[in-house]
């Protein structure tokens, strides 16, 4: 039998148990900086002043490492570091910066930016944790080397399943998403998929907005500035391509996105007076269910970056005008259960002069998969061709679903699309009724037939 390399989600690993502290240091807006080693967040001091986006790494204890705002970057004494001026992101940018480990190296990181404005271009320089007595250097061989040009404001990151890194970005005034894969080898051309919505050219406010992925990397979400939409997609980890583009409207300009750790839950922000931070249940099965499923939690204008944190809350940015950040204190539950408190966080208790501004440090999502403790279903196939032919049908279905099979001795398993096993049954015979009782939601079937697995995706309407 031919391996193929697909990744599919058909069992739940948990990674709990494997304690990564990357994302633990936050620096960001006006002098602001939270530790999240001790579970909750600790205010530090920050000699950084930026409006936008920012990056920050730690080590796998916690320790930081480096942080940037996409212009300048800071070593862990809080100095800049070593030729760690002169990078060509934007303090103005929506996420001006994002820090991903290099996969041929554990002490060098590659630090992309983003300039402002779908004017700037998507560069990359390599720090090297080796040189300068262990604070770091940004290599100059390796600085600022560009990527493509005329960019939106966003970056996002996730690991593959394997070893390398998945790095996107969006086009200016097109619908295509570059992919770059960075694996031991370097990094690979782009994989280029034109899908949903034109970033139109009418407005550069049309290139604001954050782009993020879930903690399990298979579905990416996209905020469209003064065009009023967040998309939603789907990702492949095995190939980058980008696809099944679900619109959501909102009102007026929006700007932040964030998943709730498990996936079922997105939110969104918008800066304008009539606009509001709102939860969409993302695990129902089509989109007028989830459009329905609409939440406002705050009718407060001047709502802008979101950020997951490594205690599982979401963290908002208020702008300038605040000192504090808002929090969605339990985002896996549904409406105003998810707690959002709008004054959740003040970070200048001193009177200092310290704000948030508009957005929060990126992180590789992956760094956050593990700390929030989510659930992601991941695995290898063994079969290019199956032996056994496996049908489940009707799909979608508003009632129950039937599995035949081309042979019995088979085991089938469902799984919501959290991770969490449903049921479980082993097929004496090729025929099988399930799901009658189950609420709508999208579900993965996983049967296996001696050492052959294949997985089903199904929608329970």
């Amino acid at each position: 039998m031919k391996k193929i390399s697909t990744l599919l989600f058909i069992s739940a690993i948990s990674v709990t148990a494997v304690a990564q502290n990357e994302a633990n240091k936050w620096f960001f807006g006006s002098g602001a900086a939270l530790d999240f080693n001790s579970g909750s967040p600790v205010l530090m001091t920050s000699p950084m002043y930026t409006s936008e986006g920012t990056a920050a790494v730690a080590d796998a204890t916690g320790k930081l490492k480096f942080f940037t705002n996409g212009v300048d970057v800071y070593d862990s004494t809080k100095t800049v570091m070593s030729n760690g001026s002169g990078l060509m992101g934007d303090i103005s940018t929506t996420q001006s910066a994002l820090i991903v480990p290099s996969p041929s190296s554990s002490s060098q990181y590659y630090i992309f930016t983003a300039g402002a404005d779908g004017a700037g271009d998507f560069r990359y320089s390599i720090v090297d944790m080796t040189l300068n007595g262990g604070l770091g250097n940004v290599m100059v061989a390796n600085k600022n080397i560009l990527l493509t040009d005329s960019i939106t404001e966003k970056i996002a990151a996730v690991r593959d399943g394997a070893n390398g890194i998945w790095i996107v970005t969006h086009k200016w005034g097109t619908n295509q998403f570059f992919s770059y894969h960075l694996t031991t080898s370097g990094i690979m051309p782009p994989v280029i998929t034109g899908v949903g919505a034109v970033h139109n050219t009418s407005v550069i406010q049309n290139t604001y907005g954050q782009l993020k992925f879930n903690n399990c990397g298979d579905r990416l979400a996209c905020a469209v500035g003064y065009q009023d939409i967040v998309e939603l997609f789907d990702f492949n980890l095995t190939t980058g391509i980008v696809s099944n583009p679900m619109t959501i409207n909102m009102s007026d300009n929006v700007y932040g996105v964030e998943f709730s750790k498990s996936g079922n839950f997105l939110y969104v922000t918008s800066y304008f007076v009539s606009c509001k931070l709102a939860q969409f249940n993302i695990s129902l099965a089509t989109l007028p269910l989830i459009l329905a499923s609409k939440t406002p939690l705050s009718a407060t204008d001047d709502l802008y970056g979101l950020q997951l944190g490594p205690n599982g809350k979401i963290y908002l940015a208020r702008s300038f005008g605040t000192s504090y950040l808002g929090v969605i204190n339990n985002p896996d539950v549904a409406g105003s259960g998810c707690n959002y408190v709008e004054n959740g966080y003040d970070l200048d208790p001193g009177f200092m002069g310290v704000n948030g501004a508009l957005s929060l440090p990126s992180f590789m999502q992956s760094y956050l998969k593990v700390a929030t403790g989510a659930t992601c279903l991941t695995t290898e196939i063994n079969e290019s061709e199956p032996e056994n032919i496996v049908t489940v049908y009707p799909n979608p279905s508003a009632n129950e679903f039937k599995v035949d099979i081309s042979t019995g001795g088979a085991v089938i398993s469902v799984y919501d699309y959290t991770g969490k096993l449903i049921e479980q049954k082993e097929l004496i015979n090729p025929s099988f009724s399930f799901g009658k009782d189950y609420r709508s939601g999208i579900y993965l079937v996983n049967i296996k037939i001696g050492k052959e697995i294949q997985t089903k995706k199904i929608i329970k309407m």
